[in-house]
Formats: C-alpha cells, sequence, structure tokens
C-alpha cells in the first residue's frame, strides 16, 4: 500500500544526481571543442599563426598551419602546430637543459650575401641537427639541396 508521503529523491541522492549531471553537461562541452580549436594555443610574443612547409630529403615535416617569428632583417624561425614554448606550456627552465620539443622546426637567416638555415632532425630535439647553405628565395620560399622551407603569413 502506497503511504501519503509524495515520491522524492533523498537530499544525498538529489546532490549525487545534481553533481553527476553537472560533470556530464563540463565533459561534453569539454569534448565538443574540435581538435584544431584544442590545438591552438598561446603564443610568445612576438610569435603569429600562418601557414609552412617544410620538406627534408623527401619528408614533409610541416604542412599546413604553423607559428612562426619574422625577426628585423628578414630572419624568421616556423614550429610545427603541437611545438611546446617555454613560460607558456611548461615552467620556463632558465637553461637548454630543461628545454622541449613536441613538434618539427626551423630557422632561416641571412649569411652574408645567401641564405641559410637549421632545423631539428627528431621532434624532440631542441638544436638543430640538420644545417643548410646557400638556400635561394623562391618566393614565400627557401630552398636548396634536399629542402624546402616555406612561410605564408
Amino acid at each position: 500500500m502506497r503511504s501519503g508521503r509524495n515520491a522524492t529523491v533523498p537530499r544525498r541522492s538529489l546532490r549525487w544526481l545534481l553533481t553527476g549531471r553537472t560533470i556530464a553537461i563540463g565533459l561534453a562541452i569539454a569534448f565538443s571543442v574540435s581538435p584544431s580549436q584544442a590545438a591552438q594555443h598561446r603564443l610568445p610574443s612576438g610569435y603569429k599563426w600562418g601557414r609552412c612547409l617544410l620538406v627534408v630529403h623527401g619528408e614533409t615535416r610541416i604542412s599546413g598551419k604553423c607559428s612562426y617569428q619574422i625577426e628585423q632583417g628578414g630572419d624568421f624561425n616556423i614550429q610545427g602546430p603541437k611545438q611546446v614554448f617555454a613560460g607558456i606550456d611548461y615552467p620556463d627552465p632558465h637553461s637548454g637543459a630543461g628545454e622541449m620539443s613536441k613538434d618539427y622546426w626551423a630557422v632561416v637567416y641571412k649569411d652574408g650575401d645567401s641564405w641559410a638555415g637549421y632545423s631539428n632532425a627528431d621532434i624532440e630535439a631542441t638544436h638543430g641537427g640538420e644545417r643548410w647553405e646557400d638556400l635561394r628565395r623562391e618566393g614565400a620560399c627557401y630552398a636548396g639541396k634536399d629542402v624546402r622551407i616555406c612561410l605564408w603569413h
């Protein structure tokens, strides 16, 4: 037989239900963010988002979205979209030993009357393991023996 009481949810269960619903809504919102939005993070001062191409020995290492910095005189560097930055994505180590890399990167610079460059040969490398001399400019690209580096900003 039914009692004369209204069917209610005990307070403890109600709190759990609301908390569970809040968590579920939060997770739904978090997972609804597209990967391209989630991958875009803050950049260091002076860096911008652009489009890049880095091909070394026929291997495409960066193609599409990238971050870049152009210095006075035209020297520039490009970073793959997954790159991390000291002081933004991880604590500033204040020394090279604590630096991190999560993507390919390249640097192009004026060397006397010609252009040269270097990049990491491995995604986790923070030093330039590959160097190129006598790069020639071809529009938005710099090309040399076994390398092509392009930046569209």
